[in-house]
């Protein structure tokens, strides 16, 4: 496997890790916690598979558990997200 799309997609999580944690701060809201723990762990994974994939726990690679960590804050994220939409959308009506 060529580095570029790991390289280019750590680049493009960590984009979002920063923009996600400046937004969680000033506007002071839980919601983004899921958000920054989902590209935390993302850019965690990345990087480890980038920098050290030879590094495990277990006999699996860190750079895997970190994604099957990252599923789980993403799953905490959309149901968030879900739930703020229809919140929203019961006070609209």
């Amino acid at each position: 496997m060529t580095i570029t799309i790991p390289a280019l997609l750590l680049v493009l999580f960590l984009a979002h890790l920063v923009g996600f944690a400046v937004m969680g701060f000033k506007r002071r809201e839980w919601y983004y916690l899921a958000l920054v723990m989902t590209f935390g762990l993302l850019s965690a994974s990345f990087a480890t598979l980038l920098f050290a994939p030879q590094l495990q726990v277990a006999d699996v690679a860190l750079y895997r558990l970190f994604r099957f960590a990252a599923w789980a804050a993403a799953a905490v994220s959309i149901s968030w997200t879900a739930g703020r939409l229809l919140r929203k959308g019961d006070r609209q009506r």
